[in-house]
């Protein structure tokens, strides 16, 4: 048993750092993600019907009640959000409509897209849920 025990720690570090690296590659992006959650500090109000697409050619488009509302590129970095010390995966999205976008820290699990807009610069950011549509 004490054998074990650190093979399996070394495993799930080994499988947390794919996580990691995969979550860089457009390929987990590519397909359309559906708003499903949104934290925010905010006046309530009904979630809005909010589909995000994203294309391998790093070209996106954001549809809000069944509508175009933008379109541009995007890109994937890491790096620290504003007055952070700790590098995380960044999704900015790019266009010319003037428009709000969902963009900053992301993270992807499983099915589940999460667009993280708080910082030490903006505590009181967004956070935006989406789900993967078939």
């Amino acid at each position: 048993m004490k054998k074990i025990l650190p093979l399996l720690l070394l495993a799930a570090s080994l499988a947390s750092c794919a996580r990691e690296a995969d979550s860089l590659s457009p390929a987990t992006l590519v397909g359309s993600w559906r708003l499903t959650d949104r934290m925010c500090y905010c006046e309530a109000s009904p979630l809005p019907d909010e589909v995000l697409t994203f294309a391998t050619d790093q070209h996106f488009q954001l549809f809000r009640s069944g509508t175009l509302a933008a379109e541009g590129t995007y890109s994937l970095s890491r790096s620290p959000s504003c007055g952070e010390t700790i590098d995380r995966d960044q999704l900015r999205l790019a266009t010319t409509a003037k428009t709000y976008l969902p963009t900053g820290a992301y993270t992807v699990q499983g099915q589940t897209l999460i667009i993280d807009q708080t910082n030490e610069c903006v505590s009181d950011g967004p956070i935006y849920t989406y789900t993967r549509q078939p």
